[in-house]
């Protein structure tokens, strides 16, 4: 919460006294939390925009997030797509099927639009080929940056 108050207040600051605060102002001012860029990123993904998913990664290494962090990140979100997919299959509650607390059950539309993206197979596929990606960059084999591009442009 301290976190989106402090953002508001930048906000306010910015727009001064009796100024309106646009959708632009938003995205130029506010940082974006790593979990909102990965939504973005599989967006793009999901909408085969590879070029522009790939300026969302480069913008995350730019701001200096951990290569690895982005790739468990991404590997949570796509795990979590699955189950959403496999949870409107089997008719059983998404929010309980992904985990989702109270306050995130907003979420619910975003996760099943993006599951809509992917067929259970694609899902599937991306999450090993990112459990590889991890394996073999602990082992030396490949750099998790070329590997995560890799993954991404194969998408």
């Amino acid at each position: 919460m301290q976190f989106l108050i402090n953002e508001i207040r930048k906000l306010i600051e910015y727009a001064g006294e009796n100024g309106t605060i646009t959708e632009k102002d938003v995205d130029l001012l506010v940082v974006k939390q790593m979990d909102s860029v990965i939504f973005d990123l599989t967006d793009d993904l999901g909408t085969k925009k590879i070029a522009e998913a790939m300026n969302v990664l480069d913008d995350l290494i730019y701001k200096k997030e951990p290569v690895q962090k982005i790739l468990v990140t991404l590997y949570n979100h796509f795990k979590k797509l699955y189950l959403c997919k496999k949870a409107v299959v089997l008719n059983k509650d998404i929010v309980t099927s992904i985990g989702l607390k109270p306050n995130q059950t907003f979420l619910v539309s975003k996760y099943k639009k993006q599951a809509s993206f992917f067929s259970e197979m694609e899902l599937r596929e991306i999450l090993k080929e990112l459990t590889n990606l991890d394996y073999s960059s602990k082992n030396g084999k490949i750099d998790v940056d070329v590997g995560l591009k890799s993954i991404l442009c194969n998408l």
